[in-house]
């Protein structure tokens, strides 16, 4: 098959982990390679989610990206023997042959197809189609069944069909929330920040669960429930609403069936009963029924703290008994709402993927149904079988007792996922045939595959998917499938036809499969997709149930209008408005007990598990364990253990833990918490073998299954909570290491630096131990090479901080008896790069290489670029954290040197000048890998310096410089505030050129100190232990942290204890620039008296930026003067969200600086005035951007320079905003300054910048520029300096007579010679 692309660079598709069904837009680049996915988003339009999503959606690209893909089939021989790389149609071929050998001889039911809710809907109905109508097989089942199906038998039993009635609109306009036995706020976090929109706007929320989860924080009432007793909380509910006369008589009279025995059941659970059995107190019990029966709509979502039960389908029945009694269902706002855990969970069960089930919400056990069906497929009657099969925990252990002799296993993982697991595992060893098909090339069921075929993701082919409100979403391809994969949906049809069924698999394109499932309409429970096609998909999600012609969204079902569902008429003639899925109409009251988990603690294993998902990882991890940023978030397993447990077992934070059940175990890290009552723990069921041995939950879980929906109880199970022994990974087998030796070892290797130390003599370990562990400590010491000649220590920085390092990594080295030099990137050609070099550079604007290493990268990233098999290298790359691109080029110089060949010797660290600690691990980490000496120092970035050595001003000892000046220059009116600040330079102590900048280290204003010490409720006396200084924490944060900046930590840590909240949401989505929207006029202060947070001096100090030193350009010369530096400051006061906030330097300056500041100066070397006398300079300065200039003009007057200068200026006003107008068309007057435009946006109607005085002299500027003028631009990075450099492309095009590309090529060129310099910030 072909595959079309859409033509654009954004492809409209679904997410593809959780059923709420997220939209998705994927933006596309194409290269010489093909097509590339760059970045996610969501879908602004898209029903389900707005444009939200959530960390896993954000990240679809970093997944597509992921290595370790299935290109190419695999077959192994027997079970002797690897799989091998074979030919997709080989592979194929051997399926089918394999699969038909065995029903030859066994009979159909000696096979089995296991599937999955994250595969394509038009898979789906051909997994089924297949198995029930063309093999005749029972055994189809889906991973579904772990999930799902407790909530689809209860919606069954009670409303007559599966599916919920109502639709995500019914969260726009609920009073009352009711969250039983889901995490809502880590497992379907874009439909809970949809909810919390509703509670903000006055909705209640009541939480039950075992386990204080996020969901739970954030509830008007937690109801702290023992796990297993959700029946007994529901019945009490009942009955106190009935005792109230909450119910809805017409309703029940009008609608439903059964309810005087579910009354009279309801009655046996009085407040005081349920309190006994559930431990919620009958107070909260009363609370949570007063609040469903006064409110006008309302909702309840569950899933699998319910579903995953041996009563699960009770569960659901029971809370259907409760919307039907008080009628809120089938109207907006109201109704039991399941939530589903895969993308395409809920069109799996419309296919029939599992049970009885048949495409349309049919039934084998219907023989309407059967016959149907037959008739679609041209099957002759009688073909499709009633008998139906008895769910996944029985269909694997028919395999392994030998009945079922083929598997075939699409898009899931078994081997990890289903309950008790071993007995996967064992089934698919004893199996004669394992067929796999999967995306990606590893997962612990691919282990056990005779046969494994690679399947295309959802990204790359076209298929339909159905999230949990019945909402059809066309997943559009983005890009090509790697190697021979292949749709689901085409293996699966390739190997019906080599079963000998083609004539009936024989499609060419997913939507002519679509096509044919649109025939299953149901007109008796209202499924119908007559209306969609997938011309009308590709414009719109659309919502079944759809007659043709029908509207997208289509939110109540069960509306007895004749459209899509029959229509009922009662025997007296009267035509109820709602007909549930049943003959009469009715929906079906069940009387439901509570009853028992399958397995409760006892003397042997006390403790109840509880297992979930986390917020960040997903499922096995087959794809979210390839994304890094979401293995940061979700780094590892646990077990949660009560405090009081933990303090009884002897268990401390991290200690390892053995979880054990009576079918296995896993030994796990412990976290303390009181989230998990006494007696009970909580583990995540993420991780297994592809991680480590021993973490998989499933090894432990239940397989114990509800009798009607087959579903196995995860969700309680008895275990035995015991340490785990400590071990040492690579100790032999036969050695004996008791727990003492182990326990000290561990700590030596957990404190040892890998220098190959021996063990101490003192150690308590036998002779033997010692033996074996002085091997492990040798073989963890580096390599250490003599170094082929000196090291080159690189360096390329903007703004000249970088500089500051260069020479304390090279004192450093030399310290180690390591010869090293230095020099600047400008200087390098990458042809000459070998031996051992280290990289120190900044970034400039967002990610782009600062101006001294523009020609070497683009030498390094040309087509002709050199091979560096012969280099060695590492880098240290700073930034700033401000930027979106954090270090961007010291990261991608980084990874082009190791494409290039490179050999990277020291991973690299990415940090802000002002971080020493992390500069001072990388060259520690440095020294070491090039080869430490006997006399190796600590390798600090400052060595010590001999007593005689002068004093040196700078970073690191900054000069207290008096306040000469203090001159406001914006006129009166103005809507600025900007100062020239003077400050003195005694002899001996600073000196500066024209061009570098002034440092200046701030204090934070001691009235916003208070205010934030008063609103955290911290106080200031406090003693900190800064740097081994005791200091009292009000001067702490006076003198030394940022308290105005919004750091992401600082966000993480409010969002935490603030989940649901808008922020939790921005925090979650991981936008860097949706988040400093948000934070734009915002400082700290306004962000924790918004979400008051209650932490610790040591929580809040993690958090907090340093106060860094400011940077200003200086505008003055020192030829004129020597011993003052000026500055020019645009002094921050704002009101954007209420009080006036200031900024943390210029405000310090301009209020409370009036005896002076400590100063440095940063040399910029980059950014100086013309060196040849006769040069002309062109200076673009808006705003303060003229700072720099000011000074480069008065500079090159004192030193008598003749070259001509040329100014662009521009601010607001003329009248309030031309700073230095005098001192400028003085200079104009006197023929220093040769010509000054200015550019004052808001003097006329319509606004002018200095972009636009550049095109209205684009002649002569260019003319300037062909006779050999620098070109100078300082200011504004994100706008300003882009918009210049577009127009001075611009010019070089129309009056140079340069291509596009040409005249990109000409200021590279001008860049790279030094005549193209920018200050931006």
């Amino acid at each position: 098959m072909t595959m079309t692309f859409p033509s654009q660079t954004a492809v409209r598709t679904a997410c593809g982990y959780c059923g709420v069904g997220c939209g998705l837009t994927l933006q596309i680049e194409s290269g010489p390679t093909g097509r590339t996915v760059v970045d996610a988003v969501g879908t602004p339009d898209h029903p389900a989610n707005g444009g939200r999503l959530c960390t896993k959606g954000t990240t679809t690209a970093d997944l597509l990206a992921a290595p370790g893909r299935m290109e190419f089939a695999s077959v192994r021989r027997d079970r002797s023997s690897e799989r091998t790389q074979a030919d997709l149609s080989v592979a194929l071929d051997e399926a089918a042959a394999r699969f038909k050998a065995v029903i030859d001889e066994h009979g159909p039911d000696s096979v089995a197809l296991y599937v999955s809710g994250q595969m394509s809907l038009e898979a789906q109905y051909l997994a089924t189609k297949l198995a029930k109508g063309y093999l005749g097989t029972i055994n189809l089942e889906s991973n579904s069944r772990l999930c799902m199906a407790s909530a689809g038998t209860g919606y069954k039993q009670s409303l007559g069909s599966d599916g919920p009635p109502g639709s995500y609109d019914d969260f726009d306009h609920a009073d009352l929330f009711l969250v039983i036995g889901s995490n809502m706020a880590e497992t379907h976090p874009i439909l809970f920040l949809r909810m919390m929109e509703r509670v903000k706007a006055g909705a209640r929320l009541v939480v039950v669960d075992p386990r204080r989860t996020a969901t739970a924080e954030k509830a008007d009432l937690f109801c702290q429930i023992k796990p297993g007793t959700d029946l007994a909380f529901l019945n009490g509910i009942l009955n106190l609403l009935i005792e109230a006369d909450a119910i809805d008589h017409d309703f029940i009279a009008e609608h439903t069936s059964g309810w005087d025995q579910t009354a009279a059941l309801a009655g046996e659970y009085g407040p005081e009963i349920v309190e006994e059995v559930t431990g919620i107190s009958a107070c909260d019990l009363r609370q949570s029924a007063a609040w469903i029966g006064e409110s006008a709509n309302w909702m309840t979502c569950w899933t699998m703290g319910l579903n995953q039960s041996t009563h699960g389908t009770w569960s659901t029945n029971a809370i259907c008994n409760l919307h039907l009694a008080t009628g809120a269902i089938c109207r907006p706002g109201s109704g039991p709402f399941s939530l589903t855990g895969q993308p395409n969970a809920m069109g799996g069960r419309e296919m029939g993927y599992m049970g009885p089930g048949l495409p349309g919400q049919r039934s084998v056990v219907l023989p309407a149904d059967r016959k149907f069906c037959e008739q679609k497929w041209g099957l002759a009657p009688g073909t499709i079988r009633a008998d139906v099969g008895r769910g996944t925990i029985d269909m694997f252990e028919q395999v392994a007792a030998g009945k079922i002799k083929a598997v075939w296993i699409i898009c899931t993982n078994p081997a990890h996922s289903v309950a008790n697991r071993e007995t996967v595992r064992a089934a698919l060893t004893k199996a004669e045939v394992v067929v796999v098909q999967d995306i990606f090339a590893q997962n612990e069921t691919l282990e056990f595959a005779d046969i494994a075929l690679p399947a295309a993701m959802w990204t790359e082919s076209e298929s339909v998917m159905v999230n949990s409100e019945r909402n059809l979403t066309l997943c559009q391809p983005a890009t090509t499938a790697p190697g021979q994969a292949l749709p689901d949906w085409e293996l699966i049809a390739q190997i019906a036809g080599r079963l000998g069924f083609d004539e009936a698999f024989n499609y060419d394109s997913a939507a002519q499969i679509f096509d044919e499932i649109r025939q299953f309409a149901n007109p008796k429970t209202g499924y119908d997709l007559r209306g969609v096609d997938y011309e009308r998909l590709r414009r719109e999600p659309v919502q079944w149930p759809c007659p043709p012609h029908g509207a997208a969204r289509n939110p109540i079902r069960y509306r007895n209008d004749g459209v899509s569902q029959r229509r009922v008429v009662r025997a007296d003639g009267q035509v109820p408005k709602l007909a549930f899925a049943f003959d009469d109409g009715r929906a079906v009251f069940h009387p439901r007990p509570h009853l028992a988990p399958a397995e409760t603690p006892d003397d042997d294993f006390e403790f109840v598990l509880n297992t979930g998902r986390l917020p960040h990882q997903w499922h096995t991890m087959t794809k979210t364990g390839k994304v890094a940023r979401l293995n940061r978030l979700d780094p590892g397993p646990f077990v949660e253990i009560n405090p009081a447990d933990a303090a009884r077992l002897a268990i401390g934070e991290g200690s390892e833990v053995r979880i054990c059940s009576r079918r296995g175990e896993a030994v796990l890290p412990a976290v303390i918490t009181d989230r998990v009552l006494p007696g009970n723990c909580f583990a995540p069921i993420h991780w297994g073998e592809q991680t480590s041995e021993l973490l998989a939950i499933n090894a432990v879980t239940n397989d114990a299954v509800d009798p009607d929906s087959l579903q196995p109880e995860f969700k309680v199970c008895a275990v035995r909570l015991e340490r785990a022994p400590l071990k040492l990974a690579g100790a032999p087998a036969e050695l004996e290491v008791s727990e003492q030796e182990t326990a000290w070892l561990a700590g030596y290797l957990a404190a040892v630096s890998a220098n190959g130390p021996r063990l101490p003599a003192a150690a308590p370990v036998s002779g033997q131990v010692r033996q074996w562990f002085d091997e492990v400590l040798a073989a963890l010491a580096p390599s250490t090479q003599p170094s082929a000649g000196a090291v080159s220590v690189l360096w390329a920085s903007q703004t000249g901080r970088v500089e500051d390092h260069v020479p304390e990594l090279v004192e450093t080295l030399q310290a180690r008896g390591i010869l090293a030099n230095a020099q600047s990137l400008s200087q390098v050609d990458p042809a000459d790069l070998t031996g051992t070099v280290l990289f120190v550079t900044s970034t400039t604007g967002d990610g782009d290489p600062p101006a001294e290493a523009v020609g070497f990268w683009r030498e390094l990233t040309a087509k002709a670029a050199p091979d560096l098999a012969a280099l060695n290298y590492s880098v240290l790359a700073f930034g700033d954290s401000a930027y979106d691109d954090f270090c961007g080029f010291g990261r991608r110089l980084d990874e082009q040197l190791a494409e290039l060949g490179g050999n990277r010797i020291v991973d690299r660290i990415d940090c802000e000048p002002a971080f020493d600690d992390a500069a001072n691990k990388w060259i520690s980490a440095v020294g070491d890998a090039i080869g430490p000496t006997p006399d190796q120092r600590t390798g600090r970035m400052r060595a010590t310096s001999a007593k005689s050595a002068p004093v040196t001003y700078g970073r690191n000892r900054p000069l207290f410089a008096e306040l000469t000046r203090n001159e406001r220059l914006t006129g009166e009116g103005s809507t600025k505030e900007v100062r020239r600040f003077g400050f003195e330079l005694p002899d001996g102590t600073l000196t500066y050129e024209a061009g570098d900048a002034l440092a200046v280290v701030p204090k934070m204003d001691p009235a916003y100190v208070d205010a934030w010490l008063n609103l955290t409720g911290l106080d200031p006396e406090t003693t900190i232990d800064a740097e081994h200084d005791p200091v009292r924490l009000g001067d702490l944060l006076t003198n030394s942290h940022d308290l105005a900046a919004i750091t992401p930590a600082a966000a993480r840590l409010i969002a935490e204890r603030h989940r649901g909240s808008y922020l939790a949401g921005l925090v979650a989505q991981d936008d860097r620039r949706q988040f400093d929207s948000w934070a734009w006029g915002r400082q700290l202060i306004d962000v924790v008296r918004e979400y008051p947070v209650l932490a610790s001096v040591d929580e809040w100090l993690s958090v907090l930026k340093p106060l860094t030193p400011r940077q200003y350009s200086i505008s003055s010369s020192p030829h004129e003067n020597p011993n003052e530096v000026q500055v020019t400051v645009s002094v921050v006061r704002h009101r954007v969200h209420g009080p006036w906030r200031h900024g943390v330097c210029s405000s310090f300056l301009a209020d409370r600086a009036e005896g002076g500041a400590h100063v440095f100066v940063q040399a910029q070397r980059h950014f100086r005035p013309p060196t040849d006398s006769d040069r002309a300079a062109i200076m673009v300065g808006p705003g303060t951007g003229i700072a720099p200039f000011r000074g480069f003009i008065r500079d090159r007057a004192a030193r008598g320079h003749s070259g001509q200068n040329w100014v662009f200026f521009g601010e607001r006003n003329g009248q309030t905003d031309f700073y230095y107008r005098d001192e400028l068309e003085d200079l104009r007057s006197s023929g220093v300054l040769t010509r000054l435009d200015t550019a004052f946006s808001r003097d006329q109607q319509h606004r002018i910048y200095v972009q636009d005085r550049m095109r209205e002299n684009g002649r002569e500027l260019w003319s300037w520029l062909d006779d050999g003028a620098h070109f100078y631009v300082c200011g504004d990075r994100l706008r300003m300096a882009k918009d210049v450099e577009a127009t001075l492309l611009e010019i070089a095009g129309e009056h140079g007579g340069l291509t596009p590309v040409g005249a990109k090529d000409w200021l590279a060129e001008l860049t790279v010679s030094g005549r193209y310099s920018r200050d931006v910030y």
